[in-house]
């Protein structure tokens, strides 16, 4: 398939009602934001941890390093969290955790009191997600755990021609129209190819006789406006 297939506003409405309405409602909006917001993958989802986001003092950064370990490609890169409702709504998250002692550290001063190596984000039984082998013997793993609740949140959104990838490429087409480059965006993903990006972006860029045509009505009207 070319190009990407990305929500629009309408569908996101859809996708956080449908997290606000799950049996973990806080877990799952919590989860969605950090898919849309942050455009990480599955992986880095499952194994983003509460240390890299959260200080000891229990306040947010607000720029962190997502580890090489576990980030797209292998690729240590960079990424923000600015912003209040996001915040507020991964707050809401962590109180359910601590009220069901789930992930709790040895010192209560430290992290809001939760182990700064544990997941971010947990499952319903408040364990790590997933992530099983690719294949019978590989090394390689996949985030199967996330993936299933990701695609649970399509199914209830009415979204299930969409697969989990829709959520990165939401997050890249829609930096795209901020007016970052393909290197700006390569760089912020992790993503090593320029092909790559070029396929999410394919429909939002204009084809060459449009852009003329367009220069040529604008330079007809400024050269009327000079006579």
């Amino acid at each position: 398939m070319t190009g990407s297939m990305d929500f629009d506003n309408a569908q996101i409405a859809r996708l956080d009602k449908a997290a606000s309405r799950s049996e973990y409602p806080e877990r799952d909006r919590a989860v969605l934001h950090g898919a849309l917001y942050w455009g990480f993958t599955a992986t880095e989802l499952s194994q983003l941890q509460v240390q890299t986001v959260l200080d000891r003092d229990g306040n947010w950064q607000r720029k962190f390093k997502l580890p090489a370990s576990y980030a797209f490609n292998g690729e240590s890169r960079s990424a923000w969290l600015l912003d209040a409702d996001f915040m507020q709504v991964l707050d809401d998250w962590l109180a359910v955790r601590l009220a069901s002692e789930w992930g709790v550290g040895k010192q209560a001063d430290r992290h809001r009191g939760l182990d700064g190596k544990s997941p971010l984000f947990l499952n319903n039984r408040g364990e790590p997600f997933a992530m099983t082998p690719r294949a019978s013997g590989s090394d390689e793993l996949v985030p199967s755990g996330m993936n299933r609740l990701l695609r649970e949140l399509l199914d209830a959104a009415g979204l299930s021609d969409y697969s989990p990838l829709a959520f990165r490429d939401t997050w890249i087409v829609r930096l795209w129209d901020q007016g970052l480059s393909r290197q700006d965006l390569m760089k912020l993903s992790g993503i090593r190819r320029s092909e790559t990006i070029n396929r999410k972006i394919r429909d939002r860029i204009p084809a060459v006789e449009d852009v003329f045509s367009a220069f040529s009505r604008q330079w007809q009207q400024d050269h009327a406006a000079r006579r």
